[in-house]
């Protein structure tokens, strides 16, 4: 059995190599990196690695003939900003998307799978590798709530609920029930520097997706460098969709927050 990672930036794709490797029947694994992207230390759990660079869509379609791999993961971010560096782009790509009018990057992900499934590639979910990984509905540090952050809470949901639907982002930063800062195409993490520079300390934050989210390459996730801003930042609590947001190193993270005093709560939309 051989399965490949297309392996993004930060921890993910560690991660999930890992969790594939702890499998009783431990496959072969390939990946495909992206120079400027993905972590170097990716090579220490993977059997192959081939290094592309962003936006050489016919490099990686050969590596997945030559590889004869049917079977792959999308883990990790490519940093969006690369929609607005066409000249990056190869032919290939270039050919693609020339009648896109939507570039949002999810839907340039969205046509790049469309193009490879025609070859036969099947794109896996990454939530059956990552149960333990994500966030349950309730506190789930120790820490109690204080009143006006469940008012805060009460009203961020009513607000992110509608604004992930509008397919934007998928933060929104909340005190003393208004909206400080809603994510568009810097993510999560500037979202948060935005809005504790507008609003100051014990800011919410919240991160959730839209209902039809396509969790082959666009699952959300938090980790160290989501708990680092929020304590630059103060925030007094960090409000995760259930069981459809990833908590990377989740224990210890969870660990991380109740010692800054961050909560760390699950809720549903509805």
């Amino acid at each position: 059995m051989k399965i490949g990672i297309i392996a993004g930036n930060r921890f993910l794709p560690i991660l999930i190599a890992q969790k594939i490797r702890a499998r009783e029947d431990v496959p072969e694994l390939v990946a495909v990196c992206f120079r400027g992207e993905t972590s170097p230390a990716i090579r220490r759990y993977v059997d192959r690695c081939y290094w592309l660079r962003v936006g050489a869509l016919g490099a990686l379609r050969e590596v997945m003939e030559k590889e004869g791999l049917k079977e792959w993961i999308m883990a990790g971010q490519i940093n969006p900003m690369h929609i607005f560096r066409k000249r990056n782009w190869d032919i290939e790509l270039k050919k693609l998307t020339k009648k896109i009018s939507d570039f949002r990057p999810h839907c340039i992900f969205y046509e790049i799978i469309k193009y490879l499934e025609k070859s036969g590639i099947k794109f896996l979910e990454l939530v059956p590798y990552l149960e333990e990984e994500m966030a349950r509905e309730g506190v789930m540090n120790s820490l109690e709530l204080q009143p006006e952050t469940e008012e805060d809470i009460q009203f961020g949901l009513n607000v992110v609920r509608h604004f992930v639907e509008l397919d934007v982002g998928q933060t929104a930063v909340v005190k003393k029930k208004s909206v400080v800062a809603l994510e568009s195409l810097e993510g999560t993490d500037r979202t948060i520097i935005r809005g504790g520079s507008l609003a100051g300390r014990n800011c919410v934050i919240f991160k959730f997706c839209k209902k039809k989210q396509d969790l082959r390459f666009d699952v959300p996730v938090v980790g160290e460098k989501t708990l680092k801003y929020l304590k630059r930042v103060g925030a007094s609590a960090l409000v995760l969709e259930a069981d459809r947001v990833i908590i990377l190193n989740k224990q210890d993270f969870l660990k991380k927050t109740e010692k800054s005093n961050i909560a760390v709560i699950g809720k549903r939309k509805n």
